[in-house]
């Protein structure tokens, strides 16, 4: 073969890649142009149906899975990630908040069923930012949502155990003050054992079992009992497993 056809061979394989490319880059601008009309009918769509939306599960769920196809937050109405709150939400309020607040409820509701709507603020922080994309939510942002919230009369003022650790109430769990000395007692290891309790508090068994049992009907306690260890009563807000 002489170096003239070389060339030649050369040259159409060049062009044959320069033509891919080509069409490569034109398909992602087709792409791209279909997403950015999506978006903008998502907008009108949102706009013209929101307060409808809001108030049927089903439709709900379908444009939040559409969202989350688009990469979109799941909130209706935001078309950005915004993670962090701003200047200007930090002095005046702003919305960030109220969404933030609004999300922290949502997902407090998905796990309700398992924490008895009983969480220490720690396990609040770790909820909202399960998952997440994008920065971490900073825990002074999750705190002030959660206060929002509790000034809104939305939930009960944050409660704060023995030992600093700071509960927040989805569902107002009404506690004795035996009942915040289990919790006070478990937030260490997340849970507790009758043997411990008594121990610990110097209350008899009827007493300690009289507490711990409440706390399992309210669906605070979960407990798993067995031969080798005995029974224990582990608290999933608290981070009990």
């Amino acid at each position: 073969m002489g170096l003239r056809e070389i060339e030649k061979k050369i040259r159409i394989k060049s062009a044959f890649k320069a033509k891919e490319a080509e069409i490569m880059i034109e398909d992602l601008e087709i792409m791209l142009e279909n997403i950015r009309e999506l978006q903008s009918r998502l907008k009108k769509f949102e706009k013209k149906w929101k307060k409808d939306i809001t108030g049927n599960e089903d439709s709900y769920k379908k444009l939040v899975e559409l969202r989350q196809e688009l990469g979109l937050p799941d909130e209706l109405g935001v078309y950005e990630w915004k993670e962090s709150a701003t200047f200007w939400d930090k002095i005046g309020g702003g919305d960030f908040f109220e969404r933030l607040g609004v999300e922290i409820l949502e997902k407090a509701k998905e796990v309700q069923e398992y924490t008895g709507g009983l969480m220490t603020l720690g396990e609040v922080v770790i909820l909202v930012n399960k998952g997440r994309p994008g920065k971490i939510i900073p825990v002074k942002d999750v705190v002030t949502s959660i206060e929002k919230l509790s000034d809104a009369k939305v939930i009960p003022e944050v409660r704060e155990l023995k030992g600093g650790v700071k509960l927040v109430e989805f569902i107002p769990a009404n506690l004795s003050e035996d009942q915040e000395e289990v919790l006070a007692l478990s937030t260490r290891k997340g849970w507790i054992s009758i043997e411990e309790l008594i121990m610990k508090t110097g209350w008899n068994q009827e007493r300690s079992e009289r507490a711990l049992e409440a706390m399992r009907d309210t669906g605070i306690a979960r407990v798993d009992a067995s031969y080798a260890e005995g029974k224990k009563y582990y608290f999933p807000g608290l981070g009990g497993r």
